[in-house]
């Protein structure tokens, strides 16, 4: 954060931070960041929140990225949690903890921050912020701590809010594979793509799998260095609730060099996926690749800013409100990063 201040305090960084701001310069210098930690642990984090709501609005009114939608209709949101600082030390009482070697003498308290983030995709390249929820602890009860199913539920109902007439398919991963999840969607008129793990719902994982033998869906495609297939099952029941499965694989050969020598590898792949979507032979395919697209949140989401320049784990602020604003920041200047880097291509 001090090489932070040194580097932005130059003639042309504060000359385009004032063209940003629409405003006459008043100040030849930008704020030091004792002085900006000091402002942001003071702000409420809904500001920020709402600047992100506001730049999300204006992209999707553009209509430069309608094309992003599944089948020219559906908004695909990606879930995803991840933690943004732990500690052995004492922090913020809205933190979570994790008990490690419980029982034993090594036992000791990790303390951490958490969040659950909604990303909304615009394209390929294109994957912003719409919605972010802190998961945390109310500082009371030690013993009852939140979660992220609990986090999500919180969430889905604050996007609904902000963008009630937004057509929304969620992606997430097998977790929030559950009855609420699925009742929230539909009470919304929402759409779901999730990764599913036959443990999350065995009944269901054990109907498909007398199905699909049955219904005889599945599509293989061979290659000279393997083969690949794609299999589903649709409507199958739940709770009252009409599923439809799908399954993906792929057996494919490389060769890895490993020194001076070559050496031909055998590569598996496997996944299944639970939508609400209509699944045929035709689109089976297109909706795998929009399902797998939920790593995209990880790999070019969060794992951006925690190795690229963003510090997304680094503690900011001692206190958990300045860390809910750096958050933000982070993902409102991740955000304007992607938009002009894919223009630049």
């Amino acid at each position: 954060m001090r090489k932070t201040s040194e580097e932005f305090n130059s003639d042309i960084v504060i000359e385009n931070i004032w063209e940003l701001c629409a405003e006459k310069e008043t100040v030849h210098e930008l704020p030091y960041w004792e002085t900006i930690n000091r402002y942001l642990e003071k702000l409420d984090p809904e500001y920020l929140q709402e600047v992100i709501w506001k730049l999300v609005y204006r992209l999707l009114r553009s209509k430069a990225f309608n094309r992003a939608r599944i089948r020219d209709k559906y908004w695909q949101v990606i879930l995803d949690g991840t933690q943004l600082h732990s500690s052995r030390k004492p922090l913020d009482p809205k933190a979570l903890y994790r008990i490690h070697h419980k029982g034993t003498p090594e036992e000791y308290r990790e303390n951490y921050y958490y969040v659950l983030e909604a990303k909304l995709v615009l394209h390929p390249k294109v994957v912003v912020s719409i919605m972010t929820e802190f998961v945390e602890n109310d500082g009371n009860e030690m013993d009852k701590q939140d979660c992220e199913r609990k986090a999500c539920a919180r969430l889905m109902e604050k996007l609904k809010r902000q963008f009630p007439r937004l057509n929304i398919c969620l992606c997430a991963d097998s977790l929030h594979a559950c009855e609420p999840f699925f009742r929230k969607c539909e009470e919304h008129q929402w759409q779901y793509l999730l990764r599913f793990k036959e443990g999350s719902i065995p009944t269901v994982g054990s109907e498909y799998r007398t199905l699909r033998e049955i219904e005889h869906n599945r599509k293989e495609t061979r290659k000279e260095n393997g083969r690949y297939w794609y299999d589903h099952v649709c409507d199958i029941d739940y709770k009252g609730y009409k599923i439809n499965l799908m399954e993906y694989g792929e057996e494919v050969k490389k060769i890895i060099k490993r020194g001076m020598h070559k050496i031909e590898q055998e590569e598996k792949k496997h996944f299944w996926f639970l939508t609400s979507l209509p699944v045929s032979q035709k689109n089976v395919s297109d909706l795998v690749a929009r399902g797998r697209m939920r790593w995209k949140i990880e790999n070019e989401g969060f794992n951006m800013q925690k190795r690229s320049g963003y510090y997304l784990e680094h503690l900011f602020s001692k206190k958990y409100q300045g860390i809910k604003n750096h958050y933000y920041l982070i993902q409102i200047g991740h955000m304007i990063s992607e938009i002009l880097e894919s223009w630049a291509v």
